[in-house]
């Protein structure tokens, strides 16, 4: 049975904290929070009494209420989150307030509080426990049939749902053989192997034969499960054949000649299959299949596809399958800026330089990479298109209360819940409040929330909220440091991070200038920077940018000062960047132009960060009010 513990709280204005100065408020709400780290629950509490009208003030309670959420009354939780919807702890708290009740069982009250399907995996789970436990299976059987057919693991609290269902006669073998097919596609060998355990023997043969299968899809020459459509297997043979393209096309190739002739594939499957050996074949520059390719190519009507055959075509300098494969774009992709760059690139090739220099005409009016190539061709300023937000009287005056609570939240240094209150805020706002939002952010030096703004209101060409000149003292100091221009370093931030001191990447890249833990650690050896000590500092923005900057000097050094090269090697790293420096220039050749070299970087996600970057460099030139320099000479006359 719930209970309350240190007494009952009573978070109603008493009117003492509006007697309070703020900075009285700031310093017993900071204390508050120390007694809470001490599990000193009841000084703590007494301590939000006197400060129920700051702004935090909630962001107490809910840290009261969280770490004794099996203790309070449900009264308490449900009134919190009536009385604070909207705000991101909330949710959190109504999660822990979930799992709490599903682990006392309290079936009943968990669907009073919580009556639909929730988002969180195992929730789902326990929603679906409360539902037949309290008689409404068949009500919740829709919602746990969807949430069946997943091609992943469900959490062990969806085990006894599920052998209910099938005891129920609900979940059938279709149900289950369904299943089995998502994560044979998706290769969840894990998953395979706990739907054969539910299967009945005859079904679990077939699955087991697939499951091997799965594994060594060279077999299905020799396999016997595809003879006819009629077979439940047959459904398996395109993703076998694709999966296989992957690991032996040669193979696949024959496997599809094979089993086209005896049970001729449908015109989805075909596109399916011919699509995966396109990839292949134009990813990996499987030069034999490339005649193959060029007659399927355009059937396929995959766009990627195209604009990969034509990459590959520019890296060869093959300029008449630049311009087919770019004629063979859809016209919104045809009309855009890069493409039409090539295009001008393949008229000026020819020696039609006044068609080239329309089109160069038309894409200079771009602010990106291929709009700054164009400009720097024709010798023209560059276009930055920008759009001056200004600051509208009393404009924000509505969300006064909700600013404060940001405001107090960065005092604190709660940076996670300013950040996902912030984008409580802007998603309920029109447009110009977004900008205005943004506006405000820019005036208060909270750089990654001004981004924020620019990109939830789709403020591309507002550059004065979308390209904040953050920290100064930081990112000049380190630039000045390295004789790195400090615009350069503007760039790489606003692209790693957007400002945001305290980001994480998936996978483990930290700070302003997101840096992988291997990399700060060495960096620091090389510089001298013994204040360096661990992983945890990476937060610390002056350490971050101090290594960053350092970072990125090794990598100008290795590369003789092209930024072009070292941008890319920041993202991907220096090896990957060495291999792929043009092959012919490696056996002594001329290499490829800086154009052709960039729009040919073989990862997409690095591509787009080396033409982000350089065009983000001239936009800070901008702000910063430097002379506008897209590429150095050296940079743009070089062969790569």
């Amino acid at each position: 049975m719930r209970k309350l513990i240190l007494g009952c709280l009573l978070f109603s204005a008493s009117g003492m904290s509006s007697a309070l100065s703020l900075d009285v408020q700031r310093e017993i709400f900071t204390d508050t929070l120390d007694l809470q780290e001490k599990k000193e629950w009841q000084k703590a509490n007494q301590n939000i009494e006197k400060i129920t009208d700051y702004p935090l003030a909630y962001i107490a309670e809910y840290n009261y209420l969280k770490a004794n959420i099996d203790e309070v009354s449900d009264q308490e939780v449900l009134s919190f989150i009536k009385n604070n919807k909207g705000k991101v702890v909330t949710d959190d708290l109504q999660r822990s307030y979930l799992f709490s009740l599903s682990k006392q069982k309290n079936w009943s009250q968990f669907l009073t509080a919580f009556p639909r399907m929730p988002n969180n995996k195992t929730l789902k789970c326990h929603y679906l426990q409360a539902s037949i436990a309290t008689g409404k299976s068949q009500q919740a059987w829709s919602d746990a049939q969807q949430y069946w057919l997943s091609s992943t693991s469900l959490p062990n609290a969806c085990d006894d749902v599920f052998v209910f269902y099938q005891n129920d006669k609900q979940l059938t073998k279709q149900h289950i053989w369904q299943r089995f097919q998502l994560a044979y596609v998706k290769n969840k060998q894990g998953l395979m192997r706990f739907l054969i355990a539910r299967m009945d023997k005859k079904t679990a043969a077939v699955a087991t034969e697939l499951y091997e299968l799965q594994q060594n899809p060279k077999n299905v020459l020799n396999s016997q499960l595809f003879s006819s459509r009629k077979e439940a297997s047959f459904g398996f043979l395109v993703p076998t054949i694709q999966r296989l393209a992957k690991i032996d096309i040669d193979l696949a190739m024959q496997a599809y000649a094979k089993f086209d002739k005896q049970v001729p594939f449908t015109a989805a499957e075909n596109k399916r299959i011919k699509t995966q050996f396109a990839s292949v074949v134009v990813q990996r520059n499987k030069s034999k299949y490339f005649s193959w390719l060029d007659k399927e190519l355009g059937a396929l009507g995959n766009v990627s596809l195209i604009e990969q055959r034509i990459r590959y075509a520019i890296k060869r300098g093959d300029w008449k399958n630049i311009e087919f494969w770019i004629s063979q774009l859809p016209k919104s992709e045809r009309n855009s800026s890069a493409w039409k760059y090539w295009q001008a690139r393949v008229l000026e090739q020819s020696g039609e330089t006044d068609k080239a220099k329309v089109l160069y005409q038309q894409v200079a009016k771009n602010r990106n990479f291929h709009g700054f190539m164009a400009s720097q061709k024709l010798g023209v300023n560059f276009s930055l298109n920008e759009q001056v937000i200004k600051e509208e009287v009393n404009g924000l005056t509505a969300l006064k209360g909700d600013l404060a609570v940001i405001k107090e939240m960065l005092f604190h240094n709660l940076n996670k819940q300013a950040k996902g209150q912030w984008y409580r805020i802007l998603s309920k706002q029109s447009v110009a409040k977004q900008q205005q939002l943004g506006l405000y952010a820019f005036n208060n030096n909270w750089p990654y929330l001004s981004v924020l703004a620019s990109i939830s209101s789709k403020s591309w060409n507002a550059l004065g909220i979308r390209f904040p000149n953050a920290k100064k003292e930081l990112f000049v100091g380190a630039a000045k440091q390295y004789n790195i221009e400090e615009t350069y370093i503007y760039a790489i931030t606003r692209r790693e991070s957007s400002f945001d001191q305290h980001a994480k990447s998936p996978v483990g890249a930290s700070g302003y200038m997101q840096l992988m833990p291997k990399t700060a650690e060495e960096t620091a050896k090389k510089i001298g920077l013994t204040s360096y000590k661990d992983i945890s500092q990476l937060d610390q923005g002056k350490i971050n940018v101090q290594l960053g900057a350092g970072y990125f000097n090794e990598l100008l050094e290795r590369y003789d000062g092209n930024r072009v090269l070292a941008t890319a090697a920041y993202n991907a790293g220096p090896h990957r960047v060495d291999r792929w420096v043009s092959a012919g220039k490696k056996k002594g050749n001329k290499g490829i132009e800086i154009d052709s070299w960039v729009d040919t970087i073989p990862f997409y996600e690095t591509r787009a960060y080396v033409q982000n970057v350089l065009a983000y460099n001239v936009i800070y030139q901008h702000v910063l009010g430097k002379p506008l320099q897209f590429l150095k000479n050296e940079e743009l006359l070089g062969d790569y």
